[in-house]
């Protein structure tokens, strides 16, 4: 009996120091992943900065923080800065990690959106087949503040999340105008009595940067942003349908739109929401067709608003 629980406690010490130098193994091995990232980003052409890096988390979790972090684009296409954050996994589960951030600041566009936020909550993950799907929000919004929303006024936000499929866009289809996707998306939140969802997908090549070079280069080699479905609702009515969109030769909004209008529903709050002021109040309903061309948007044939260029 006696050797039978020696015999034990030893399988149970063998198995404590291979399952320790498996987990140091990866925690070190996770924090240099992290330096070497940041190392290849700043290669890229990012601006990044940070402070200390360190592993923790034994014996069940792999932590890997960094303190003081900005993640920027040189002309500020994105910006993104933390105060603390926080990359979280398992020995078992080394494709999928969490992501905790705390005193958070966000740009997109040079500035035409900007957000601030107390703590961000996020999740990488990389899916057999290649995919990685990423998914974002505030895990609640009451130290999360949308300052701007494309170059408007942002609205007070009751919920939101963000989830993006990320594929090869080295793979382009065979034929057609556009060429493939690299990015899709989901992008919910509800703001007052409005809730909006937005399904879609960005085809073309990456935008690495808020620059005329690169979103011409974006604009000429098939770029396209798709809205497979589109739906607000609010207390009055809802819009319903798919758009899309690309650039023209000055930069402006370029496309079109299917809708459906059933009720009486914020027309003027939708359209102010993708940042665009309508020069009327547009009242219709039923079907819609929405054009967006020679840098203005009309609605069933009516012009309602005039488009500026994306950038200066």
């Amino acid at each position: 009996m006696i050797n039978q629980l020696k015999y034990v406690a030893g399988l149970l010490v063998v198995a404590i120091l291979i399952y320790s130098a498996l987990w140091y193994t990866a925690a070190f091995q996770a924090e240099k992943h992290v330096k070497a990232t940041f190392s290849q980003w700043r290669d890229s052409g990012l601006l990044i900065e940070h402070g200390k890096i360190e592993h923790g988390g034994f014996p069940y979790r792999i932590t890997v923080s960094v303190k003081d972090f900005t993640f920027a684009t040189r002309a500020e296409g994105l910006k993104l800065a933390a105060d603390k954050f926080m990359l979280i996994s398992h020995l078992w589960t080394p494709n999928h990690w969490i992501i905790n951030a705390s005193g958070v600041t966000g740009g997109l566009a040079a500035g035409a959106t900007t957000f601030r936020d107390g703590f961000l909550h996020g999740s990488y993950k990389l899916h057999d087949n290649g995919k990685i799907l990423i998914v974002i929000n505030s895990r609640g919004v009451d130290d999360f503040t949308l300052l701007r929303l494309m170059g408007q006024e942002g609205p007070k936000l009751k919920t939101w999340e963000l989830a993006f499929w990320l594929d090869d866009p080295s793979a382009k289809p065979e034929g057609g105008l556009y060429g493939s996707r690299f990015l899709n998306f989901k992008i919910s939140g509800a703001a007052a009595d409005t809730k909006l969802v937005l399904t879609g997908g960005v085809s073309g090549p990456i935008v690495r940067d808020w620059r005329k070079d690169m979103l011409a280069n974006w604009r000429d080699q098939g770029g396209l942003i798709e809205l497979d479905t589109l739906t607000a609702k609010g207390a009055n009515g809802a819009v319903t349908g798919n758009a899309s969109i690309t650039l023209d030769d000055k930069f402006r909004p370029l496309g079109s739109a299917s809708l459906t209008l059933t009720g009486a529903p914020n027309l003027t709050g939708l359209i102010q929401g993708f940042g665009v002021q309508p020069d009327v109040t547009p009242r219709d309903t039923g079907p819609a067709s929405v054009m967006l061309q020679n840098g203005t948007l009309s609605l069933n044939g009516r012009q309602i608003a005039t488009l500026k260029p994306v950038l200066d």
